[in-house]
């Protein structure tokens, strides 16, 4: 019986992590399809940046952080600002004047009378 081949093929992602890091995504194809291997050059950004990821979580993950809280990690969520009702009655009026002057007078005065008249109608019961 005549011995298996046991030759191992080399993956895309790993020919492209041996080849150096200062030859272009280009040049890393070419040199792939002389080698009978075809990718496109998004596959070689894809792979490096990948590698570079990996190798920043092993940095992360090599230095263990203490158990001790820190002032980040047990900082309550801050909650997105709420809109205050006004204060006071100047600016109450000069939010008025602001309405008025944008939607013009006449339909600042309509939209008034409006409300008026929703607020009665809520009172009255």
């Amino acid at each position: 019986m005549a011995p298996k081949k046991t030759s191992k093929k080399q993956s895309k992602s790993d020919f492209i992590r041996s080849q150096p890091a200062t030859l272009s995504a280009t040049e890393v194809v070419a040199k792939a399809k002389a080698a009978g291997i075809t990718f496109s050059p998004q596959l070689v950004y894809n792979v490096r940046n990948g590698s570079k990821a990996q190798k920043g979580t092993a940095k992360r993950t090599a230095k263990a952080k203490p158990t001790t809280t820190s002032k980040r990690a047990t900082a309550p969520r801050q909650a997105p600002p709420v809109p205050r009702p006004i204060t006071s009655a100047r600016s109450a009026e000069d939010l008025l004047k602001a309405v008025a002057a944008e939607i013009g007078l006449g339909r600042a005065i309509e939209q008034l009378q409006g409300e008026r008249a929703r607020v009665r109608a809520i009172l009255r019961g």
